[in-house]
């Protein structure tokens, strides 16, 4: 019975799409029957993991990446690609979770078989985690030889009165320089040029040049001067 229903709905919606993706006139049901076995495996690997635990109290802020609530991103996890997947990171308890499009509750992925993400442009990797510590997620600036990331740390300030208790969480940025599963902090130029000594006098010129702001500009700065270091050893 299970195998008629799921012939008629191969017939209705993907015999003609699957003969057209194939380059071929030729139909197949077991072949398509196996490929949509295959994808739902897939998927229910996707969507199987623990249940979101909301909040239980209130803040005045949220600890997502970009905005509150799920967004539609590409999401690799355990080396397999899905498309237009509801997703959302949360920032201070370091999880992503997806939506099951048949449900409204969030499922957490498992950390572990997490690859990347794309949110809003974005590109989300994580830290390669040293033995019984947290995974880290990192936004993706610079993808060269060496990559360039960001981080958010998150704390929770708490406000009180007589009237009313007001709960934020304060973000900080934190940059890094990621190579070979490590990663370099990065609070100024100084750190910089320690890092790549073997040309510092090179790119602190290339800095005093351009004018680079590790203050206001730091983000901009790290990048650049990592491109121009690549430039400089290739």
């Amino acid at each position: 019975m299970k195998i008629r229903i799921i012939l008629f709905i191969v017939f209705l919606f993907g015999g003609l799409l699957w003969a057209q993706e194939r380059n071929t006139a030729i139909f197949r049901p077991d072949i398509v029957i196996a490929n949509y076995l295959t994808d739902a495996e897939m998927y229910a690997a996707l969507y199987s993991g623990k249940t979101e635990v909301p909040y239980t109290i209130s803040f005045t802020n949220h600890p997502y990446f970009e905005r509150a609530g799920y967004i539609y991103g590409t999401l690799c996890y355990n080396r397999v690609v899905y498309k237009d997947v509801l997703m959302s990171l949360d920032l201070f308890r370091d999880e992503i979770s997806v939506i099951h499009p048949e449900t409204i509750y969030g499922i957490v992925l498992n950390n572990e078989k997490f690859d990347y993400a794309i949110l809003n442009g974005s590109t989300i990797i994580k830290s390669a985690a040293a033995k019984g510590s947290k995974v880290k997620f990192l936004v993706l600036l610079h993808n060269g030889t060496w990559q360039v990331v960001k981080s958010h740390k998150l704390v929770i300030f708490k406000e009180e009165s007589d009237y009313f208790v007001r709960r934020a969480f304060r973000i900080q940025f934190q940059y890094a320089i990621y190579s070979d599963g490590i990663l370099y902090p990065i609070k100024n130029k100084k750190a910089i040029l320690k890092l790549f000594s073997d040309r510092k006098k090179d790119l602190n010129d290339f800095a005093k040049q351009h004018k680079l702001n590790f203050g206001k500009g730091i983000e901009q700065s790290i990048i650049s001067m990592v491109k121009h270091y690549e430039n400089l050893t290739k």
